[in-house]
This record gives C-alpha cells, structure tokens and sequence, in this order.
C-alpha cells in the first residue's frame, strides 16, 4: 500500500527543487527542519546527506550518512558507496574503508565495484589501499588488464618497481592491442635506464594508437633524453593533446614556413619558470627572419627579460595582448624553427641589473678572505618532488670552508629555522631567500656568487643564462633536458651535472659536490 504524503514529505521536495535550483543553503535549511522535527525521516537524512556533498560539506554528509546506515543497515551498494566517499573527503579513512567494505557485499557487480574502489583510493593518494582493491580485482579476474594495470601505477607510486614492470607486462600480454599497458612499461623502463626497451614500447603504443597523446608526449621526452632532437622535438609537439597544457590561441598558429619578414609574432610562454628562461633564447631568431616580436612571460620574469634583445617587447601574461600576424608557444620553437640539436648559446644571453647588482653588493658586504661565495636551491615548487634535495642532505657541503647563501623564495618555517640552526653550526649559511622579490633580483644576487648549487628548478636555468657557473643536482633520471650520462650540457657551458647513482640517492651526489667544493675553495685561500 502507498505511504501516503505528509508534510514532512512536503518540505523533503520543497528542499529538492530548492538544490535543483541551486540554492543549496535553503535546502539544507529546510532538511534540518524537518529532522527537528522527526530526527529519524530517512528522506530528510538522504537529502541532508547528498545536498552537504554538492556543497563539499564533507563531515556533515559523512555524519547524515552514518544517521541514514544505521536506520536503514542494507540500503543498496550505491547509496553505501556514497557514504563511504563522504567518509573518505571528510578524513575518516576508516570508516571509509568498511564502507567499500559494505558495498562490495552489496554490489550486483562485484568485479567492477573491487576497481572502481582502487581506483578511487589511488585517486585520493593512498596507493597502499588502492593496491590492495587491485590485487583483490585481478583474484577475482585474471583476465582483467585494467586490474594489472592499475596494479603496476600503484605498486610504481609505493617505490617496488621491478613489481610494477612486471604487473604492465601481464597488462600487456592480457591485451597487446591496448596502448596504455605499453605506454607505461615505456616510462617505467625509461627510468630504469633500458631505454632501447623502453623506445620499443613507445613506437609500439604509437603504432596501435596513433593519437594517443601519452606514448607521443613520453616517446618525445625519451627521444629528448637520448638526445635526438629531431624526432623528439616533433613528438613534443603533442603536449597540447594529453589534457595537461591549453593553449592561449588556436588560430594564426605560424607553421615553420610563411615569411616573417615585416609581421608581428607574439610568444607566449608555458610550463615553468625554468622553461621560459631556457627556451627565450631562440626568440632572437624570430628577429633575425624579420619579424617583431612581442613575448609575454610570466610577471615574475617581466624585469629581467625587458630589453634582453632587440626587437623584441616583453609583457607580463596578465597584460593585453596586442594585434599580431602570427603567435606560437614558445616551447614549440625548436620544431618551427627546425634547431634539432642546435641549442647552444656562445654566450650568456641574460644579465643582471647593474643597479641592482650594486645594492646587493653592498647589502652582503665583504667577502671573507679566502673564501667563496656559493648561492644554492634544494627545492622545486610544486613539482616533481623527487628533483627536491631535504636539507639534511646539505649537511657535508656547509661543514667545507665556503660562504653559502640560501636563494630559496619559499622557504617553509622549518626549513628557515634548519638554516638558522646550520648558521649557528658553521657560520657561514646566509638564509636571503625571502628578500628576492622576483627574478631580477635573484639574478642581482647569481652575480655576486661565484657559484649557484641547485636542484633541477628555475634558478639553475637563470644562472646558466647569465653565464655564472651553475652545479645542477640531478635525480637518478632527470628532466629530459639534461639528458644522460655526461657531465656538461649543450644548453649552458658554465653548467656542471651532478646525477644520482642510484635511485633516491642523495648523499652520494651531495659527498662529491662536497669534495668538489672543498677542492675550488683552496683556489680561493
């Protein structure tokens, strides 16, 4: 027989148009009436429960959801799944976890909800979880490639990568047609440093996909390592498609060929910091095919690039653009210009303000005697962490006889409390980071150094532009940039690579700059 409507009910559907309209506070308002009344309407609980998830009210629905289970025990798998994703966006990850529990009992589809489940503890960045829900997964399907797949990402994120490698290939061999089982076995293999094993994999994914953005966008980023530009450059091209990037405009792209001769370009940068003050350096070849130049960089860089070459107008990226015959991104330079490997500069193509370069000579005062200078960086903001080098590790290198200035802008209160207790120590840490105000300053400060030491960041690239020795930590496979083995780089002659020998391994990269810098300050005695 129908329930028949009450006015509890009533108000339940007056707080449901309310949400469809939009005015999520009223519906709540009104939903928490009617549970004064009756704590117990389960459409009232329902309600409270989804409203407070469309508000990102997390607590509030895990708690109307734990009310709402406890009065109805077997509601059904997808309201269980619901209340055990409020439980894991509000903290309780607990609670969550015997929620999936519950679902999977009650699940119709028990093989989909086992990964849907991963899937969502990986998202949410606890891989230990999602790992175990994927093992369950492949248990119960063996044949399921996505299982073994997921499996690999997690057991990657943990560190166990000899198990990761192995869990693509089962992927791979369960669905050969597949790209993604491939595309990943290429990176992981890159990183293992099999790189003719892992090109393999890359060309085979391009081959069954041909527009599949991953396996072109990590094909050019191993080709780049390896140090084939040409083909690398022209892979690279396909970062636009892999949903990381967007570009500003999608017309008047310049294609390589239609004369500049007499036509506005305007450059426009991407990605990071270190990027823009890398790649700047081809602009000037835009100048040398006639055209005049606009390039708009990030605010932080507008000082030290205005007027660093003729014919060309530097704006911020918050600036209007101006009217223009042709614009490109400016990673995309060495494809249209057609460098291949031709990257290299004879000179320093930046400099410091001479201004500037006055005042902070006077602001860090007179050498000491006898010993040099060194700026240095530990870490990148925000990413990757695995390029980020703790303090701790610095340790060797503060105990040689040198001067160290700290030239990190967002130092936490940790790390300048470590500092002030290295001072304290040896004397010689300087913690200046917090005074450079944009990279013209920072710049300013490179050029009273008589070396910068750094993780893999922006600041190695402003030294190695302004032509100042740089040491450049690198982690066991570093940026394709840098590419492998050799200690020198094409990019900067004054740059020195430093590599882990060995995955993680930071100290013995730090005990041999340290040797290296205790060797350089003798020449300074």
């Amino acid at each position: 027989m129908r329930r028949m409507t009450t006015p509890l009910d009533a108000r339940c559907e007056r707080a449901r148009q309310l949400s469809a309209a939009g005015r999520l506070d009223e519906a709540i308002a009104e939903l928490r009436q009617v549970l004064k009344q009756s704590p117990e309407f389960l459409p009232a609980l329902e309600g409270l429960a989804y409203v407070s998830l469309r508000m990102s009210a997390f607590e509030a629905a895990a708690d109307a959801f734990d009310r709402l289970l406890a009065l109805v025990p077997r509601p059904g798998a997808q309201p269980t799944f619901d209340a055990a994703m409020a439980s894991l966006q509000a903290g309780r990850p607990m609670r969550a976890e015997a929620l999936f529990e519950a679902t999977v009992q009650q699940s119709p589809d028990v093989i989909g909800t086992l990964h849907t489940i991963g899937l969502t503890w990986a998202q949410a960045g606890d891989n230990a979880r999602a790992l175990a829900w994927f093992e369950r997964t492949a248990a119960r399907a063996p044949a399921l490639w996505q299982a073994h797949f997921n499996k690999g990402r997690a057991l990657g994120a943990l560190g166990r990568f000899d198990e990761e490698i192995a869990a693509y290939r089962l992927a791979n061999a369960i669905a050969p047609q597949q790209p993604d089982p491939l595309v990943n076995l290429g990176v992981a293999l890159r990183e293992r440093h099999a790189f003719a094993d892992s090109l393999k994999c890359l060309h085979e994914a391009v081959r069954l996909a041909p527009d599949h953005a991953g396996a072109r966008t990590n094909r050019a980023q191993t080709h780049l390592l390896m140090g084939d530009f040409e083909h690398g450059w022209h892979d690279y091209e396909w970062r636009w498609q892999d949903g990381m990037q967007t570009r500003r405009f999608d017309d008047r792209l310049w294609d390589g060929k239609a004369p500049l001769a007499g036509k506005t370009v305007f450059v426009y940068s991407e990605q990071g910091f270190g990027d823009t003050l890398q790649f700047v350096r081809f602009v000037p070849r835009l100048v040398a095919l006639g055209a005049t130049v606009v390039l708009s960089v990030q605010a932080p860089l507008v000082t030290l690039l205005g007027g660093f070459a003729r014919g060309v107008t530097v704006l911020g990226e918050h600036m209007p653009v101006p009217s223009f015959d042709w614009q490109m991104p400016l990673l995309s330079l060495p494809h249209l210009l057609k460098v291949g490997g031709n990257v290299a500069t004879s000179a320093a193509y930046l400099r410091a303000s001479a201004g500037r370069e006055t005042i902070w000579r006077s602001m860090l005062g007179a050498k000491p005697e006898g010993a040099m200078r060194v700026g240095f960086v530990w870490r990148t903001r925000p990413y990757p962490p695995n390029r980020d080098i703790a303090l701790t590790h610095w340790a060797p290198l503060f105990a040689t006889n040198a001067q160290f200035y700290s030239l990190q802008v967002d130092a936490t209160d940790d790390e300048h409390a470590a500092l002030a207790n290295y001072r304290k120590v040896h004397g010689n840490v300087h913690d200046i980071g917090a005074k450079l105000s944009d990279f013209a300053e920072t710049a300013a400060v490179i050029a009273q150094m008589d070396l910068v030491i750094a993780a893999d960041t922006a600041v190695v690239h402003l030294a190695g532009a302004l032509g100042k020795p740089v040491w450049v930590l690198l982690s066991y496979t570093p940026d394709w940039r840098w590419q492998m083995m050799r200690r020198d780089s094409d990019w900067y002659p004054s740059a020195s690579l430093y590599r882990q020998p060995a995955r993680g391994d930071w100290d013995a990269v730090m005990a041999q700059v340290s040797d290296d810098v205790a060797a350089m300050s003798c020449s300074f005695a």
